[in-house]
C-alpha cells in the first residue's frame, strides 16, 4: 500500500492508495486508562485516539490529536525544531499509519517529508529510523491492534510534495522554458518557499529556496495577549483553533468576537512572508511564471498574498497538497 504522509507541526495529514484521508492535530499527551470511555465514546475513532505503542523502547500510552487537546495533560502543539527524533513524533506517525491501514495487511511504501530547514540535517537519520521502525499499535478502547512497519521509506523536502501535486494539474500550462516556479507552503510553525527553474523539466534551486521561521503559530502568540485582555483568562490550544476557524468563542454566557483581530493578524503575517519572499527572490521575480500557495496556513492567508506577484494561485486541496504529492511519488516508485 502506498501512503503519503505530512507530519506537520500543526496537523498530521495522510492519504493512502485507496484515497482514504486522515487529519488530526499534531498534539500528543501521556495517556491513561479511561474506564468510563466506553459509555461516552462515539464510533468516531479519530476523535478518541487513546493509543498504546509497544516498540524497542518499551510500552507507552498516549492521547493523540483531539483527545489530547480535550483531555491531555498537555494540549500544546509540538513545536520543537528537532521533534522528528522524539517519541511524540513516532506516536503521531504510528497513529496515522494505523488509521490508514486499519483493515489492510499489505506492505507499506511510505513517502513523507521534512521542512526545508530540517531536511539536510535530519533526512538520512529520519529515513533510516523509519526503515527500521517496528511497533505494535493498539486502540484498546476499540479493541483494535496491528503491527506498523515499512517495506520502503522515502523522505522528501516537504514543499516539494505540494509542488509535484500542483504541477500535475496541468503540466503544459506551467512548464514554460526559461521560467521559474515558486511554491509557498505555510504551516503552523514555519513557512517554506521552494523554487524551480524550468528548462526541459523543473530543476530544484536549493540556493533560492528556504524556510521562514513564521507560521500560523505567530497568530496564536499574538492572540494570547488579545484573548487575556478581552476575557481575563488564558488562551489554550483548543480555544485558539475555535477562534481561528469560527472567529468567535463562547465565554461566560456569551460569544466574544475576534474576527477583526484575526483578520488583522493574518494580514500582518502575510505581509511578513511577502517581504521575505520579495527580498529573497527579487532578482528572478520578473521571470516567475506562477507562485503557488499551499498548506493549511496557505488557505488561511491566500486572500492576503495575492499581490506578491501577478500570478498567485492557491493549490487545490491546499492543506493536503503535500500528502497528495507524496502519494503520487510513492505510486510512481512502485
Amino acid at each position: 500500500m502506498n501512503i503519503g504522509l505530512d507530519l506537520g507541526f500543526g496537523y498530521v495529514k495522510g492519504v493512502n492508495s485507496q484515497n482514504k484521508r486522515i487529519i488530526f492535530p499534531s498534539i500528543v499527551s501521556i495517556g491513561f486508562d479511561r474506564p468510563l470511555a466506553g459509555i461516552f465514546n462515539t464510533n468516531d475513532i479519530i476523535e478518541n485516539l487513546h493509543v498504546k505503542i509497544v516498540d524497542k523502547d518499551g510500552e507507552n500510552s498516549y492521547y493523540v490529536g483531539n483527545l489530547a487537546r480535550r483531555e491531555g495533560f498537555s494540549n500544546s502543539f509540538a513545536l520543537d525544531i528537532d521533534k522528528y527524533t522524539e517519541p511524540e513524533a513516532k506516536a503521531l506517525l504510528s497513529t496515522a499509519i494505523f488509521l490508514l491501514t486499519m483493515n489492510e495487511n499489505e506492505p507499506i511504501n511510505l513517502v513523507t517529508g521534512l521542512p526545508l530547514k530540517q531536511f539536510q540535517a535530519y533526512k538520512k537519520a529520519f529515513e533510516e529510523e523509519l526503515k527500521n521502525y517496528k511497533a505494535l499499535v493498539s486502540l484498546p478502547e476499540y479493541r483494535l491492534m496491528k503491527t506498523v512497519e515499512f517495506e520502503k521509506v522515502t523522505v522528501f523536502p516537504q514543499a516539494a510534495g505540494a509542488v509535484y501535486y500542483a504541477l500535475l494539474e496541468d503540466l503544459d500550462k506551467y512548464l514554460l522554458s526559461d521560467s521559474y516556479i515558486v511554491l509557498i507552503d505555510i504551516g503552523f510553525k514555519t513557512t517554506d518557499y521552494i523554487v524551480f527553474f524550468v528548462e526541459d523539466r523543473p530543476y530544484f534551486l536549493a540556493d533560492l529556496s528556504g524556510t521562514i521561521d513564521a507560521g500560523i503559530s505567530k497568530i496564536f502568540t499574538a492572540m494570547e495577549q488579545i484573548y487575556t485582555a478581552k476575557t481575563g483568562s488564558n488562551l489554550d490550544t483548543g480555544d485558539f483553533i475555535t477562534i481561528l476557524n469560527k472567529g468567535s468563542i463562547y465565554f461566560k454566557g456569551k460569544y466574544i468576537d475576534f474576527t477583526e483581530e484575526i483578520t488583522a493578524l493574518k494580514k500582518e503575517l502575510a505581509k511578513l512572508i511577502e517581504k521575505r519572499i520579495y527580498t529573497s527572490l527579487k532578482g528572478i521575480l520578473d521571470k516567475v511564471m506562477v507562485i503557488f500557495v499551499a498548506g493549511g496556513g496557505g488557505a488561511d492567508l491566500y486572500p492576503y498574498l495575492k499581490d506578491v506577484h501577478t500570478s498567485v494561485e492557491l493549490v487545490k486541496d491546499a492543506q493536503f497538497a503535500n500528502a497528495l504529492g507524496f502519494l503520487k511519488v510513492a505510486e510512481i516508485q512502485k
